[in-house]
């Protein structure tokens, strides 16, 4: 996989769009749009994708050197990339609720708290984002087991299995318990295919660029049809067993072959834009915008800080202290914390390593 700047190139220009088709659902919601456009979980699903892409590719590097995966390794690198913003993220909602600011019912916060929320609904907008943090963080804690006890080649079949079974799966419920039950659209079941499509891309990458008829596919024009198709099939929320059953499906697979094309043509017109130095920062960013995007497009409060152009003000000011002083800072302390770990290995080695590593969320 060529690399851009020791970084998987586009990746970042790519979290730039999923994350502003976020902020971009929730501020139509805030105009009075309602949910136009469910922009919203299709930017959430392409994080799905791109962290089932990175995270596999990070554990099979390891895997095909040492027929290994080290768990207390990953472990310790996903909790000081991930539980420092979204810790801090926390305490200043509960410090907001706590002074009377904001209400949070106390069980609301105990469900994000333990990364349970795509189960659980918290039942409140300033946390009502958290379900896809917990869909990811079960992710983490599943996916590299699965890897260790299945090996690479039974972890494809067992991927590939997901992918199908998913659909079925998310219809059954629907059929059983309709659309209230939280978990029935946002549980990690529900969307393990969209994470199960990005590590199958990275499982099957290098065979499917070996592939004549797939890079035919990723030099056709056809590619630049997808976006409508994803659109399209996202647009189907209202029907929810045409989105369910295949609309999901079909953002996921689709979203993958973008990311691919998006990586291997990161020297085309839009590669270039992907991989600009705005899209970059704020792909790095994204991780922080997301979490601080949601009391800023709140609904449900009428104040000022919910009105444009000052949630947009709110929002950067929260993100940049966000990612200077909580997200960059967890990350050198773990840096500081891997050259003891990496110490025996070769310097430019571990230097491309934690950088790989420092890329995935």
């Amino acid at each position: 996989m060529e690399k851009l700047s020791n970084r998987i190139p586009s990746l970042d220009g790519l979290r730039t769009i999923s994350i502003a088709l976020v902020i971009i659902g929730h501020w139509l919601h805030v105009l009075g749009y309602g949910n136009a456009g469910n922009f919203g979980n299709l930017g959430v699903r392409v994080f799905f994708v791109i962290s089932g892409f990175l995270i596999t590719g990070l554990l099979l590097r390891e895997f095909e050197k040492t027929s290994d995966v080290n768990l207390l390794k990953f472990y310790f690198r996903r909790t000081l990339r991930i539980f420092p913003p979204f810790y801090f993220y926390l305490l200043v909602i509960f410090s907001a609720a706590f002074l009377g600011f904001v209400y949070v019912p106390f069980k609301s916060m105990l469900f994000a708290f333990g990364y349970v929320s795509d189960y659980a609904n918290p039942s409140n907008w300033l946390l009502g984002h958290t379900w896809s943090l917990a869909v990811e963080e079960q992710f983490y804690l599943l996916f590299p087991t699965v890897l260790l006890i299945l090996g690479i080649r039974n972890t494809k079949i067992f991927l590939f299995l997901v992918v199908l079974a998913s659909p079925f799966i998310r219809l059954a419920d629907f059929q059983l318990f309709g659309s209230e039950p939280i978990w029935v659209v946002k549980g990690f079941h529900a969307n393990m295919d969209a994470l199960a499509v990005g590590c199958l891309l990275a499982l099957f990458y290098k065979r499917l660029h070996q592939n004549a008829f797939y890079q035919r596919l990723l030099k056709s024009k056809i590619v630049f049809a997808l976006p409508l198709v994803i659109l399209l099939a996202n647009s189907q929320s209202e029907h929810p067993r045409i989105f369910l059953g295949i609309g999901f499906s079909v953002i996921n697979l689709l979203a993958a072959f973008c990311i691919d094309w998006a990586v291997t043509n990161y020297d085309s017109a839009v590669g270039r834009i992907l991989n600009s130095a705005p899209a970059v920062t704020f792909g790095m960013m994204s991780y922080s915008i997301y979490l601080w995007q949601q009391p800023f497009f709140n609904p449900d409060n009428p104040s000022i800080l919910t009105q444009t152009p000052f949630n947009f003000i709110g929002l950067a000011a929260m993100t940049l202290i966000s990612y200077y002083a909580v997200e960059k800072y967890s990350l050198k302390l773990r840096q500081g914390f891997e050259e003891y770990l990496f110490a025996k290995k070769d310097a430019a080695e571990k230097t491309q390593f934690l950088v790989e590593e420092a890329q995935a969320s």
